[in-house]
């Protein structure tokens, strides 16, 4: 999951350099909600930490 990311901001800098900005800030926009959702998805399970 996060490769894909990581693939749609490289995807997104690659819009922005060749002039598409709309696809660019479109890309740029869903990838930072996946990664928001990745990160929420991560930091709500619960550590089974014994001591």
């Amino acid at each position: 999951m996060m490769s894909l990311i990581l693939l749609m901001l490289f995807i997104a800098m690659l819009c922005a350099f060749t002039g598409k900005k709309s696809m660019s800030f479109g890309l740029f926009s869903v990838s930072v909600i996946l990664s928001v959702y990745w990160f929420h998805h991560h930091a709500n399970d619960a550590l089974s930490i014994l001591l």
